[in-house]
């Protein structure tokens, strides 16, 4: 149905110059043609060209050999992690603040360096005190020697004291003695017995008091000696504390071990430290790069396959060549969340080498027969393909392309794509192409 109102709507008039749509259509088909042909021209020339080039090509000479299958290690590969065999989390167990800590991540330290002073002032103070305790205490121990000498000295003259009294007594009971029968005879008086009698009681009064004497001087030595015991006692703890003292100084200067490099900076200069962890206060982490290891995790049901002594093949990273090295170490317990077992390799000293780094081990698990295996060098890749050339029928190169296995000693496996039989180029692949007449000349 016509609108009405449309009838007398004025009509567009095309603009001077302006193509009118159907002019259009007719020039873009003419032009689509026109190129769709320019290039089925190309297209054929092209190929013509290289068919042409093909055989006028000559026959490139090359090596073969019959595909066949053997049979072929079979290997169960592991992976772990180098680690260091020396390494070490340098600490403080002193209160101070760190005036001196200049080391950073990758320097290299030698034994013996010192990489950071703590402020140990308050220790230098306890380490004087504790001297002045010990030089009390000696003097001490002097003056309580130079009594047990005196004591004994008194001791001394006591014994021979009594020595003479002992003489004296014995003179005296014998004249004691001879008096009182010289009385019963008549031939004294009362009065010369008594006078021997007070001789007699006086000896025997001089004997009891050098007898006490000697009794006090033995006190006298071992009070003394007691006291030399205890300036003794105090000597030791005096200085066991300036032992302990000079070694809490000491420790507020940090030295290396050995020989490394710095891991890790865990303080900085002008930080307080503290001693009261139970570590004290991580400093650095150092550890040796020539001495590293590689850590292995086996599973359980592979424990058979490893063992102290072997030797197996080690991969680090993916552009190092492999290398054999030897297992020293299977830690027995197995971890119970995983149920593996850690094997320890150590590895032999390289600059390439470095803690951290992703390493591979090859064991031995037995045999396989009927795998095919060919030259890691008849292989080639084109992208994430990878394939061989065969001799195919009138002597002329063939693509295969294959699914390859496991690598061993310059031969690859091939999963699929050979077949027994199959007459396989191991030469002169660069210059081949599909449909390449080829020469064998082995």
């Amino acid at each position: 149905m016509t609108n009405p109102s449309s009838e007398h709507l004025p009509q567009k008039k095309p603009w001077p110059g302006q193509l009118s749509p159907k002019l259009v259509g007719l020039l873009a088909g003419g032009l689509l043609l026109t190129t769709g042909g320019i290039f089925a021209l190309q297209n054929f020339f092209s190929h013509s060209t290289q068919e042409e080039t093909t055989a006028q090509t000559p026959p490139i000479a090359v090596q073969t050999l019959t595909v066949q299958p053997r049979s072929l290690a079979q290997t169960l590969t592991l992976s772990g992690t180098v680690q260091p065999i020396q390494q070490a989390i340098l600490s403080t167990r002193v209160s101070g603040r760190i005036i001196y800590l200049p080391v950073e991540a990758g320097d290299r330290v030698r034994k013996g360096q010192v990489l950071a002073r703590i402020n140990v002032m308050e220790m230098v103070a306890q380490t004087s005190q504790a001297q002045a305790g010990v030089a009390q205490a000696q003097a001490n121990l002097a003056q309580a020697q130079a009594g047990v000498a005196q004591a004994q000295a008194g001791l001394n003259q006591q014994l021979a004291q009594r020595l003479d009294v002992l003489s004296a007594l014995k003179l005296a009971r014998i004249e004691q003695k001879r008096m009182a029968d010289l009385l019963k005879e008549g031939a004294v008086s009362q009065q010369q017995l008594d006078l021997a009698n007070t001789a007699l009681e006086q000896a025997q009064a001089k004997l009891a008091q050098v007898d006490a004497n000697i009794r006090q001087a033995q006190a006298t030595i071992n009070q003394s000696q007691a006291a030399i015991a205890q300036s003794l006692a105090a000597v030791r703890q005096a200085e066991s504390g300036v032992t302990a003292a000079s070694v809490n100084q000491s420790y507020g200067t940090i030295v290396a071990p050995f020989d490394g490099i710095v891991t890790a900076k865990l303080a900085y200069e002008g930080e307080t430290t503290n001693p009261f962890s139970m570590n004290g206060t991580e400093l650095l982490k150092l550890e040796n790069p020539h001495r590293l290891q590689l850590e292995i995790t086996v599973p359980e049901a592979n424990r058979q396959y490893v063992q102290v002594g072997q030797s197996v093949r080690v991969q680090l990273g993916t552009n190092q060549p492999p290398f054999q090295a030897v297992i020293t170490q299977i830690i027995p317990a197995a971890d119970p969340n995983s149920r593996s077992f850690i094997v320890k390799i150590p590895l032999p000293p390289s600059a390439e080498m470095m803690s951290g780094m992703f390493g591979r081990i090859e064991l031995s698990t037995g045999t396989r027969a009927e795998a095919i295996t060919i030259p890691t060098t008849a292989l080639f890749r084109r992208g994430q393909l990878e394939g061989v050339y065969i001799v195919g029928n009138n002597n002329q190169a063939e693509i295969r392309w294959v699914k390859t296995g496991k690598t061993q000693n310059n031969q690859v496996e091939i999963v699929s794509g050979l077949s027994q039989g199959d007459r396989l180029i191991t030469s002169n692949l660069s210059p081949l192409a599909d449909g390449q007449t080829v020469k064998v000349i082995r």
